[in-house]
């Protein structure tokens, strides 16, 4: 918000410049924790002069519980030995739950392009009674698989 008449020792702020924090997209995660386990009751450590020097005495680690589709917890370690292992690659690379997500995300991303693209597929979509019969037989496919999968 702009101040309307500066103050003694104030400063105009154009309303159409903004903070230098950037908002997280809605997508996003920001994960804030402690990566050492009593870094408090430890003394303080002279010497370091990098940042690897600063990972390598500390050796940052966090304890994650994911939880899967079923409702099922699954329980992983994360180490951070570097800047990079924070980065969504960094952290894909070192979890196997992350992993599998990530293929299947890949997997779904390849099918929704290949249909997007798909000039018949587009027509079937365009017709109401091509749509509800290809939504009859997805149904019908999942209700086949969810029996397959019972036995």
């Amino acid at each position: 918000m702009a101040i309307e008449k500066p103050q003694l020792g104030g400063v105009v702020i154009d309303e159409g410049t903004s903070e230098a924090i950037k908002l997280l997209h809605d997508n996003k995660t920001a994960i804030i924790n402690k990566f050492t386990t009593d870094s408090m009751s430890q003394e303080p450590v002279e010497g370091i002069q990098k940042l690897q020097d600063a990972f390598d005495h500390f050796q940052p680690s966090v304890d994650i519980t994911h939880t899967t589709e079923d409702g099922q917890d699954v329980n992983e370690t994360l180490h951070f030995s570097n800047v990079s292992a924070f980065t969504v690659k960094g952290m894909i690379e070192q979890s196997s739950f992350l992993q599998d997500l990530k293929s299947k995300e890949d997997d779904f991303q390849t099918v929704v392009k290949r249909l997007s693209t798909n000039k018949v597929f587009q027509k079937l979509l365009a017709d109401p009674a091509g749509k509800a019969a290809f939504v009859e037989a997805l149904e019908a496919l999942i209700t086949e698989l969810d029996a397959a999968d019972e036995e």
